[in-house]
């Protein structure tokens, strides 16, 4: 039986013989995701103009700069699909299969001019976070003598990546054939244990006005350093409950604490005042505990599905369970449960049920999408009310024994 190639029917006819040459010309085949848009030809059609004045036209960047854009940018958005096609574009151009992982892994560590980093920094921040851009970020460009006409293009190819990564996960186009790799969510996260930069990712709910910890990290990034004692004991908790969420053992909780506060303090001049200190020390406290999990021989996965789970215990509680406890005792009951749970449930729950994060805070801070951090948090509160079922179910009119 042969596989799908797209979640929509793929006609089976000839596409237009003017579009096949363009992209056997352009790409050497006609990859999936453009196969499935031959259910509208005249909508393909006009998208192939745009693809071909921004990407494959000779403009004011070189063919490898936007290709290099259209890596790094869908390897942040996490589509192996369009890394995966456009990795064979740059090899097409003379570019070594290792050369374009490492662009698409971290380009900084890539054998490219300072001026195309730049470039790709550029990218990316525009990219991830749009609303936070400003006219300041194209003088760092310039500065490396980029041409305004040059900037523009830029702008147009980020968008271009954009649109195609949309298009692409949308129509649900198949790799067209096997990727040499696939970009996991730690290693595209910037503030991973590496030689690369820990550049902020702002969060779109974190947008305080001030942030209480902005004059004590001016003092730390001044020569000031026993003012980050100060920062130590304002996060020194929900950095070790996230952390006790992620590894379940308090040892190796203080331990990965400890670990975590010493790259906060390396990275503290990295910090920009994007994001808020809390936010971006918890990313990094988040990833040094998944560094901890993943060293284990036994590992308990962030990212393993538990397929067999269904709740079992469907009797209602009570009307108000806090009846049958007071605030303490049920606190204390509610994080013992969430402890027995798996990591990938723990650690949701545990920082927006008892941290309080938004879900957008959440999410970013873990590295995940939105629509995954409230699947993960449904599926996460089903398993926990299932534990703790047996206190709160109606049996006899009153509270079940433990």
């Amino acid at each position: 039986m042969e596989r799908t190639l797209t979640f929509l029917e793929v006609p089976e006819n000839t596409p237009d013989p003017a579009l096949l040459a363009f992209f056997k010309q352009n790409f050497g085949f006609l990859p999936n995701v453009f196969r499935a848009q031959t259910l509208r030809p005249a909508m393909l059609e006009s998208e192939v103009k745009v693809i071909e004045a921004i990407l494959t036209k000779p403009g004011a960047l070189s063919r490898r700069q936007k290709e290099a854009i259209l890596m790094v940018v869908s390897a942040a958005n996490l589509n192996v699909y369009c890394v995966t096609v456009h990795s064979q574009m740059l090899q097409m151009l003379g570019v070594s299969a290792e050369q374009s992982d490492q662009i698409a892994v971290n380009h900084q560590l890539a054998e490219l001019p300072e001026s195309d980093k730049a470039l790709l920094d550029f990218a990316l921040r525009l990219a991830k976070n749009p609303s936070a851009f400003a006219a300041e970020d194209l003088e760092v460009l310039r500065r490396h003598r980029f041409t305004d006409e040059q900037i523009l293009e830029a702008v147009l190819m980020i968008g271009l990546t954009e649109f195609l990564n949309t298009v692409q996960m949308g129509v649900g186009a198949v790799p067209d054939f096997e990727p040499r790799k696939i970009f996991s969510l730690e290693e595209m996260n910037p503030s991973r244990d590496s030689g690369r930069p820990m550049i902020e990712v702002p969060l779109a709910e974190d947008s305080l006005p001030v942030d209480e910890d902005t004059e004590i990290i001016r003092r730390v990034q001044s020569g000031d350093t026993e003012a980050f004692e100060v920062l130590v004991r304002r996060h020194t908790r929900r950095m070790y409950r996230s952390l006790l969420a992620i590894l379940g053992n308090t040892g190796e909780a203080e331990d990965a604490l400890q670990e975590a506060f010493l790259k906060a303090f390396q990275h503290i001049n990295d910090f920009e005042g994007r994001s808020k200190f809390s936010s971006w020390a918890l990313r990094i406290a988040i990833n040094t505990g998944i560094q901890h999990l993943r060293g284990r021989k036994a590992t308990d996965s962030l990212e393993d599905e538990d397929p067999d789970f269904k709740p079992r215990n469907i009797q209602a509680w009570q009307d108000d369970p806090e009846e049958s406890y007071s605030k303490e005792e049920m606190r204390k009951l509610v994080e013992k449960e969430i402890m027995r749970l798996p990591a990938k449930y723990r650690i949701v729950l545990m920082l927006r049920d008892i941290e309080e994060l938004s879900t957008t805070e959440a999410a970013n801070v873990l590295g995940l999408g939105v629509p995954a951090l409230k699947a993960r948090v449904l599926r996460g509160r089903f398993m926990l009310r299932e534990s703790l079922a047996p206190y709160f179910t109606k049996q006899t009119g009153t509270r079940t024994n433990a």
